[in-house]
């Protein structure tokens, strides 16, 4: 064997292990890129599964009236998602705007009832119960004030209207205090009147019988009309139409 094949053999035992160390190299890079993917989104699974789980809490919360135990719920979340971090909103705003129907700030209750972030069902249900309640209440203190400023000899009829608007205010408070969140679902199902275009407004209780004022907001929620007056037999599952 002469000088010059040698040093070709040798030359090419050399490109052999240069391009195995290569491999190794690429091999060991590809492990590292695949081990940190899996981890990323065993992550990304568990974030999600913890704020899935934390809505589903909050949603039966809401469902049961428990608005403030339902934004802890969700506060207590440490990597919220955008649809957690929307309900969050959407509780703050309920709350804010049931201190302003407290307070009798009625106008105020609307405005911050105007828009549902979230996809809660259970959430935009109490929006729009808590909208139509806070119009309603809106309309009978306008339509009280618009009473004391007329003559003054309509003064006896106007304390009698408004009366008449606080008793009535009083007792659908009352209705609503009895009625639980699983009655008027089961009756919103049955009718169909669970879609959130629908506000069901509690008027009544009667044993298992209970009386619901059911209205439709318009396409951009600025008008709520009166679908009818229902009577439901929570017992037997019967509905009728009083008017």
């Amino acid at each position: 064997m002469n000088f010059k094949t040698l040093l070709k053999r040798l030359m090419l035992g050399t490109v052999t292990v240069a391009a195995g160390i290569s491999l190794v190299g690429c091999g060991s890079s590809t492990s590292t890129q695949s081990s940190e993917s899996s981890s990323e989104s065993s992550q990304s699974t568990t974030k999600t599964t913890a704020a899935s789980k934390a809505r589903d809490q909050a949603n039966n919360q809401i469902m049961s009236g428990q608005y403030k135990e339902a934004l802890k719920t969700l506060l207590a979340v440490k990597n919220p998602d955008s649809q957690t971090r929307s309900m969050i909103k959407d509780l703050q705003k309920y709350l804010a705007a049931q201190d302003a129907y407290n307070d009798q700030e009625y106008d105020e209750a609307v405005n911050d009832l105007s828009s549902v972030s979230s996809n809660s069902k259970p959430m935009r249900s109490a929006f729009i119960s808590m909208k139509n309640k806070a119009k309603q209440a809106q309309q009978a203190a306008s339509a009280s004030s618009s009473a004391q400023s007329s003559q003054a000899n309509s003064s006896s009829s106007s304390t009698t209207a408004s009366s008449s608007s606080s008793s009535s205010s009083a007792v659908n408070s009352a209705a609503a205090s009895q009625t639980g969140m699983d009655v008027i679902n089961a009756f919103a199902a049955k009718m169909n009147f669970n879609q959130s275009s629908y506000g069901i407004i509690p008027e009544g209780k009667d044993g298992d019988v209970y009386t619901f004022e059911v209205r439709q907001n318009n396409d951009d929620n600025t008008v709520a009309h009166l679908i009818g007056i229902y009577q439901y037999n929570a017992a037997t599952g019967a509905v009728t139409k009083i008017n």
